[in-house]
């Protein structure tokens, strides 16, 4: 028989949809044979947790919760170096000795603690530990000394904290086997940018530190926004898009000029790509 153009296309659309939906399944089969749990790269900190405590004379107990937290294996790999620098960064610096802790009315045994879990398209790791926190006005001081900086400068405690992550930065008084180079931190920034993730650093005077690694899932595949700037193409990351919104005429000509737009009541400036 003669197909019209109407009966094609209505063949076609339930065979591309099939299609579809048939390579969707396949990628989340190949994901999930290359998704493992983080167990074993947590597990292997316990004897190097153990043998720190000994060279720096400190009792410190590790411990681990959410370890059957799935990753990308790719991902997995590449988590050891950082999470030893943290670790032992965590002992070096952060971890009081038993005396000095039973006399800031604390156990001698200090904690590390290593955690997982999913949030979104991104895992969270969290290496924390209840010592006494970081000293952000000696970072601040190092930071000068070495001319990252000023005196005159009014820097956040989130922008103190990033001069740990600098090359060649350490608040240690004398090099030894644990730090002192300056190397470590940096090796933990230079990872994680590799593997398109972030970090943040919470700590409180006497009580602890916490650094989060926030990482993707995988980085075989990423779901991507395409957008188009004049004859340029680009892929946004979806899991870094909080929400598309127009922006129309009436409001590049209520800004007067400015780029600024209102989102539900919020003035947001924005920039302008093409520029």
């Amino acid at each position: 028989r003669d197909w019209s153009v109407t009966e094609v296309q209505t063949c076609a659309l339930p065979i591309s949809e099939e299609i579809e939906r048939l390579t969707s399944a396949l990628r989340e089969n190949s994901m999930t044979i290359r998704m493992m749990p983080i167990r074993n790269t947590f597990e292997k900190f316990r004897r190097l947790v153990h043998d720190l405590a000994r060279d720096l004379g400190k009792n410190v107990e590790l411990t681990i919760e959410g370890a059957e937290t799935e990753l990308d294996k790719t991902v997995i790999d590449q988590l050891g170096d950082p999470l030893m620098h943290l670790i032992r960064n965590s002992m070096d610096h952060g971890i009081e000795p038993p005396e000095r802790r039973v006399v800031a009315g604390k156990r001698s045994i200090a904690i590390i603690h290593l955690s997982a879990r999913h949030s979104g398209a991104s895992v969270l790791i969290e290496v924390s530990d209840d010592g006494a926190g970081i000293n952000s006005e000696a970072v601040r001081t190092r930071a000068i000394e070495r001319g990252l900086t000023t005196a005159e400068a009014h820097l956040s405690e989130q922008e103190i904290f990033a001069f740990i992550f600098q090359p060649g930065f350490s608040t240690a008084k004398q090099v030894t086997d644990v730090s002192g180079r300056g190397v470590g931190m940096d090796v933990v920034r230079q990872r994680v940018d590799s593997l398109r993730g972030t970090i943040d650093v919470s700590s409180q005077p006497g009580q602890g530190t916490c650094v989060t690694l926030r990482l993707p899932l995988t980085l075989a595949i990423i779901d991507g926004l395409l957008v188009s700037v004049g004859d340029a193409h680009y892929v946004l990351p979806l899991a870094n898009v909080l929400e598309c919104i127009e922006l129309t005429q009436a409001d590049i000509d209520h800004a007067n000029g400015k780029h600024m737009v209102n989102v539900r009541g919020e003035v947001v400036p924005y920039i302008r790509l093409r520029e």
